[in-house]
Order: C-alpha cells, then structure tokens, then sequence
C-alpha cells in the first residue's frame, strides 16, 4: 500500500459518502460505518458500489466483512488497487 493508493480510496470514499449523505460532514476517518456515520446495510452496499465504478476496481464481499471504520475500508481499497 502506498500513501498515493491510500489517498485514492479516500478521495472515492469522501466522493461516495457526500453523494449518499446529503447532510454529510467532515470525514472522521475512525468512525464506525454502521453507528457513527450512520449507514444501513444497504447504504453501505451502495457506497461500495459506487466506489468500485470509481476506481474500476471490484471488492470481495469477504472483505467487506472486515471492515468496521471508514480507515478499515480505505486501507482495504487500496490493497484493491
């Protein structure tokens, strides 16, 4: 993982976030997906969609399984790229 894949995945996450949360604020990268930034399962499931056209990458979902924060998702993306 480089600091440049890193700040990729970031960016298309902050992207994918401001599009599905309209009231969306400053990007706590320590936030729990489901409790803290407020995210059903589905909204999740979008984002990751909608990440995955971005970088034109495709994410197992046993990855997914692994993520618990916004920086679990990011780091993981960038594994991805």
């Amino acid at each position: 993982m480089t600091t440049d894949t890193l700040a990729l995945a970031r960016q298309a996450i902050s992207a994918a976030l401001t599009r599905a949360l309209p009231e969306h604020r400053e990007i706590d990268w320590s936030q729990s997906l489901t409790s803290e930034a407020g995210l059903d399962s589905v909204q999740i499931m979008n984002l990751v969609m909608e990440i995955e056209d971005e970088l034109d990458l495709s994410v197992p979902v046993d990855v997914l399984a692994e993520v618990n924060t916004l920086n679990d998702l990011a780091v993981r993306l960038s594994k991805l790229t």
